[in-house]
């Protein structure tokens, strides 16, 4: 393998791993925000809180805001995904020799 062609794998397993990372975090962001406000989001009182008589659990309101975290890395991740597919080329191929 040319020293060319390594240099250009490194960038490219990088940007698979970010794509890879962000999706993972935006995977444990929706599994709290759908688990934490979803089934709770219409039995709020006026203060924002919710008691759950069943388990003795308060829920917040504010679990809403997992949303924020979960669009973010959703949209990091897509992002990284389409660079490394439009970076991807078959390294030594005679497209991909300049």
């Amino acid at each position: 393998m040319k020293p060319t062609q390594r240099r250009r794998r490194i960038p490219q397993a990088l940007l698979l791993a970010a794509a890879l990372a962000s999706g993972a975090s935006a995977a444990v962001f929706g599994y709290l925000y759908f688990s934490l406000y979803w089934p709770y989001r219409g039995l709020f009182n006026e203060q924002g809180r919710y008691f759950d008589a069943q388990r003795l659990v308060v829920h917040h309101d504010q679990a809403s805001l997992l949303a924020v975290p979960l669009l973010a890395f959703l949209v990091i991740s897509i992002l990284f995904g389409v660079v490394w597919w439009v970076r991807r080329r078959p390294v030594g191929s005679a497209a991909a020799e300049p």
